[in-house]
């Protein structure tokens, strides 16, 4: 029985220790998003961020990496796909909002805009409703 308590002991301790927390993992999408530039895509940029798919939090929830994706399908029948990383710990609520994303805009699979400011104008560009999410970062558009 004590051989069985290690046993399993030993199997949730490798299945810890083999998740990113939310720090590594913030860590790991800036610096492979560091690495994206126009044209790559959607596969080259996922393999920038390590290839992460899960990873658990300090409060032991578990999240997709990237957190989210986004698809919209243009009149002229071009898609336009978003993928949401998680960069930034603005509050210690247990959530990840929106103002802690940051957003990878796709054309027809390649990359034509990184961060808030591209997407949103992006979004103006091509008349598309940007995602309705609470806590998107104010951006002067005059800048």
């Amino acid at each position: 029985m004590k051989r069985i308590h290690l046993l399993v002991a030993f199997v949730a301790l490798i299945i810890v220790s083999s998740c990113a927390t939310t720090g590594k993992l913030r860590t790991y999408n800036k610096i492979g998003l560091s690495k994206v530039q126009a044209g790559m895509s959607e596969d080259e940029v996922l393999a920038l961020t390590n290839k992460i798919t899960k990873s658990t939090t300090e409060f032991g929830q578990l999240y997709n990496n990237p957190y989210n994706k986004t698809l919209t399908t243009l009149k002229n029948g071009d898609v336009i796909s978003t993928l949401w990383f998680y960069t930034d710990k603005i509050s210690a609520d247990g959530q990840i909002n929106m103002n802690e994303l940051t957003p990878i805009t796709f054309e027809n699979n390649q990359v034509v805009g990184i961060g808030w400011k591209s997407y949103l104008d992006f979004c103006d560009v091509k008349d598309i409703t940007p995602e309705d999410y609470r806590g998107v970062p104010s951006i002067d558009k005059k800048k």
